[in-house]
């Protein structure tokens, strides 16, 4: 019994089929409703039957002799009713034509000896042998025309257009089936393969799959497979980099710290003492400093820690420098701000905090005393602008290339930092799908950090 049950298992080439047949009953059922009502819309048959009059007076406009206007109305009257015969339709359209004092020149032999009863309007509803009929009528120079379709039961029509529909349906219905489930099955080859390929590698191997797929359909999937491969290779990379990178600058102050404590522990005099406490302190802050810088980055780069809200950044701006403002004041540089009252961004609101902090502790950090820096904040378009830009020392054009990289400081200055904040800046403003420049500053001196980031309401 066991051998069997797979047949009844799920299956994608049964569901495949199964979809196929409920497609193609609902796509009987919407065609044939719609065939109905195409048929029997009122409104269409009148712009038929004009289109179909019009027509047939065009043609008449261009004849004067009698022998030829019943030529052209004959002729029509045959090709019009031979399609209805063919069709099984259960009466024929009629044509009349008339000259312009009633004398009947033709009349379809459908019509027999009745003759087409004129209106007051180029289309109108009459009775002819006592069948309902809806003419159109118009007159040229020379000829009075008339043309007559008659107005069937709805019934007919509806059983009509199910068994055209039916017949279609019935033919096309196996052969789609067919193909589908022949095209499906040969076509899961590749994806059978690519999952015993997968299967197959080590829990830690992460190079690409190197899968050729004959298929294009397949080929995002492969791509999208050994894409999501590199960035894990990346990512694990990074997080060694990052590991052995912080290690390394951590041995520094740690090694300051112990050294300092061993100072401490054996100073003799209370200078002694003052001047190892100073070095000790220096280095826990180093230390807390680059430990906070270090999380921050943690932080940062962690996709689900994602604070999205609304927020004003004018007001976050106005915060930060306000607590600068005395840093700044005793050092006697000239800080001003530009912005709106207000500028409402929907955005991460940690990468918005960690660019403000570190631009503008960066700034107060390595100008010199007496200088100027300047805070832009404005909307352009759709975009966010920040500009921190100031007449310090700038930064040489052997180091902009890399000064958004995790832990290089540039040289030239005796400033101490740990190399992290503008690679923070960096990460945040690629959080938030922005840009970041970098150009010279104020009077062609110093630097200016431009960050653009997208407004979203």
């Amino acid at each position: 019994m066991k051998r069997y049950l797979h047949y009844f298992g799920p299956s994608l080439i049964r569901r495949v089929v199964i979809a196929i047949l409920l497609a193609f009953a609902l796509c009987w059922v919407v065609l044939a409703i719609y065939g109905y009502l195409q048929e029997t819309d009122p409104v269409e048959r009148d712009r038929s039957l004009l289109t179909n009059g019009h027509a047939l007076v065009a043609a008449l406009e261009k004849v004067s002799e009698e022998t030829e206007a019943l030529t052209v109305i004959s002729t029509y009257s045959d090709i019009y009713n031979l399609s209805y015969r063919q069709f099984k339709i259960p009466r024929v359209m009629l044509l009349q034509l008339n000259d312009l004092q009633g004398r009947r020149i033709y009349l379809s032999p459908e019509g027999g000896q009745h003759q087409l009863p004129a209106g007051q309007s180029q289309l109108f509803d009459a009775k002819v042998n006592g069948e309902l009929y809806r003419v159109f009528h118009a007159k040229t120079a020379r000829w009075d025309v008339m043309w007559a379709a008659p107005i069937l039961d709805s019934p007919w029509f509806f059983m009509m257009v199910i068994m055209e529909m039916t017949v279609q349906m019935l033919i096309a219905l196996p052969i789609m089936v067919l193909t589908v489930w022949l095209v499906v099955a040969r076509g899961l080859r590749p994806l059978r393969m690519l999952s015993s390929l997968i299967a197959d590698k080590n829990k830690d191997d992460l190079s690409p799959l190197n899968f050729s797929s004959p298929y294009a359909e397949l080929k995002p999937l492969t791509e999208a497979l050994d894409r999501l491969l590199s960035q894990l290779r990346n990512k694990i990379e990074r997080e060694h980099a990052f590991v052995q990178d912080a290690a390394h600058e951590l041995r520094t102050p740690m090694a300051v710290i112990s050294a300092q404590a061993h100072v401490l522990t054996l100073a003799e005099t209370p200078a002694d003492r003052d001047v190892a406490e100073k070095n000790l302190e220096l280095a826990i802050n180093r230390s807390s400093h680059l430990i906070a810088q270090l999380l921050e980055m943690s932080h940062i780069d962690n996709d689900k820690l994602v604070a999205i809200e609304t927020i004003d950044v004018a007001a976050l701006l106005q915060q930060e420098l306000a607590r600068l403002a005395p840093t700044a004041i005793a050092r006697q540089i000239e800080l001003s701000f530009d912005a709106p009252d207000t500028l409402f961004n929907v955005v991460d609101a940690n990468a918005v905090q960690s660019i403000v902090q570190n631009l503008l502790n960066n700034a107060i950090l390595y100008v010199g005393e007496g200088d100027q820096i300047e805070v832009e904040l404005r909307q352009v378009g759709e975009q966010m602008i920040l500009s921190v830009a100031d007449n310090g020392p700038g930064i040489a054009e052997a180091d902009r290339e890399r000064i958004f990289e995790r832990f290089y400081r540039g040289a030239g200055h005796d400033v101490a930092g740990t190399g992290l904040g503008l690679a923070i800046v960096a990460q945040a403003v690629a959080r938030l799908n922005g840009t970041i420049q970098l150009s010279t500053g104020l009077n062609e001196r110093g630097c200016c950090f431009i960050v653009e980031v997208p407004l979203r309401h």
